[in-house]
């Protein structure tokens, strides 16, 4: 149960709606597969609309730019 507990963590970092979020855990999508993934893919996958997936993707993508250039101001 801790990887699930990881993984929830990391979603409800995410900036989108507490459902999308929900949805993602319940069907066991993690960030990191989220970003190999297509907006199309991602509708089908969950059954939602193009909306709501371009949401997920979008927030997937910024959280992970946003930890990046993080990162860089690090060195």
């Amino acid at each position: 149960m801790l990887v699930n507990s990881v993984v929830t963590n990391d979603l409800n970092s995410l900036d989108m709606p507490q459902g999308l979020i929900e949805l993602l855990i319940e069907n066991s999508l993690d960030r990191e597969r989220l970003l190999k993934m297509s907006i199309d893919e991602l509708a089908f996958i969950l059954n939602i609309d193009i909306e709501a997936a371009k949401i997920i993707i979008n927030s997937v993508a910024n959280y992970s730019n946003f930890m990046f250039h993080d990162m860089r101001e690090l060195r």
